[in-house]
């Protein structure tokens, strides 16, 4: 044709080397998360800024449409104008507040591009399930030789560091089991419902374990709460397999008793510890920062100090002075959002929140897919649950697991609302 439109070399440049690093991406994303601090959120920054680039070149903003971003944008806007203007340190939390939108920006980017396909999704898996494995073994190596493989010493005889600097192997397990699981659905030789209900329940029953010998109370709490929920997803997705879930858990109950028993100390730390702490709630060390985060958020209930304020605000009015405890952050994600955005800050996170389930279960009910539903819920929950005392999800290392999590069990909701994964899986 004579006027026939013919592409930028630009532009096809672009979208060859787009197609090659999503090609790419799912076998290293696991590895550059679990990398160190720094190289997660250097990683979670470019993937946003090269997926604005893919809408751009491909001028597909569908993505923009979805109502959890826009709730996510909403909650955004109100950070850099309304809260980072009232704050009591503006430049610094316009700056935090700024940053704040890769986080929905990159779950979206896993949602939409990175894994939004079975290949996508079954590479990114293997790998991993393979980081997962071998976080496991190192953590249980330091167990018993008191050091992992690189040589990290344990904190104390009741935490390990695992392949980490710092005692948090637990937590860090606790943001990808679950999505683990999900290889049942990805993989045919997992798919079959017999395999699937064991490779969960042995994944559980070592997940638990493991998580028991770490020290680190909440997420053994979180885990086995989820736990309950999988438990109970698989209980309605495969009634005719009900005996051997009920023996899989006999069995499993068995075992974590079993570890409980061989390791006392551990039970000390982990168990009767947190029993304690639960029982005198107040007088605890989690009841004394609560109460600090709660006293901070009075002195601007409606707007906040500002974002990322917690800690100077905490200090300046000595809430925790003369406790033996410093002011790093509440240990509840709620009360820190509410006492640095106030009450409209923690009313627009609500509904980014609630809009974030509803994008990622509704398609899986309306499927009837119990156990998948349950799968996204527990990876949901485990970072998002209200009573959740724990890491910041919105400005730290552990945030790329958790949105991490968020645009991976959209993606999986995606291909269920568009009825790929019945036609294909």
């Amino acid at each position: 044709m004579l006027f026939q439109t013919k592409a930028f070399p630009s532009t096809i440049i672009a979208t060859t080397s787009l197609v090659r690093f999503s090609q790419i991406l799912p076998w290293i994303l696991p590895l550059l998360l679990f990398s160190s601090r720094a190289v997660a959120d250097f990683t979670v920054l470019i993937i946003g800024l090269i997926f604005i680039l893919k809408s751009s070149v491909e001028r597909d903003w569908a993505w923009l449409q979805q109502p959890w971003f826009k709730a996510s944008l909403l909650f955004w806007v109100y950070l850099l104008t309304v809260n980072a203007t009232l704050s009591v340190q503006p430049l610094n939390s316009f700056i935090y507040s700024l940053f704040f939108i890769r986080w929905p920006l990159f779950a979206a980017a896993i949602a939409f591009w990175l894994l939004n396909n079975t290949q996508q999704q079954r590479q990114f898996l293997i790998v991993l399930i393979a980081v997962i494995t071998f976080i496991v073994f190192d953590t249980w190596w330091q167990y018993f030789f008191d050091k992992d493989l690189f040589g990290h010493l344990k904190v104390s005889a009741e935490r390990l560091t695992g392949p980490f600097t710092k005692p948090i192997p637990g937590i860090m397990l606790l943001r990808v089991l679950f999505i683990a699981l999900f290889a049942g659905l990805l993989f045919a030789r997992l798919s079959a419902p017999f395999r699937w209900v064991l490779f969960t329940m042995i994944a559980l029953s070592l997940g638990l374990m493991t998580l028991f010998i770490t020290g680190e109370r909440m997420a053994l709490l979180l885990c086995l709460s989820g736990a309950l929920v999988i438990v109970v997803g698989l209980w309605f997705e495969y009634a005719k397999l009900r005996v051997i879930i009920a023996v899989s858990i006999l069995l499993s109950v068995a075992l974590l008793l079993l570890t409980i028993f061989l390791a006392p100390e551990m039970a000390n730390r982990s168990i009767y510890s947190l029993l304690f702490k639960l029982q005198n709630f107040t007088d605890s060390d989690y009841g004394k920062v609560f109460s600090a985060a709660w006293q901070a958020w009075q002195q601007n209930f409606v707007f906040g100090s500002g974002f990322h304020t917690y800690k100077t605000v905490c200090e300046q009015l000595g809430l925790l002075a003369g406790k033996g405890m410093s002011c790093t952050h509440p240990h509840n994600l709620y009360l820190q959002i509410g006492a640095e955005t106030g009450v409209v800050g923690l009313i627009l996170f609500t509904y980014l929140i609630l809009n974030i389930y509803h994008a990622a279960l509704q398609p899986l009910i309306k499927a009837r897919a119990w156990y998948v539903s349950a799968l996204a819920f527990v990876v949901l929950s485990v970072c998002f649950w209200p009573l959740i005392g724990g890491i910041s999800v919105l400005n730290n290392w552990v945030a790329a697991f958790v949105w991490l999590g968020v645009g991976w069990v959209i993606a999986i909701s995606l291909k269920y609302s568009s009825g790929q994964y019945k036609a294909n899986i």
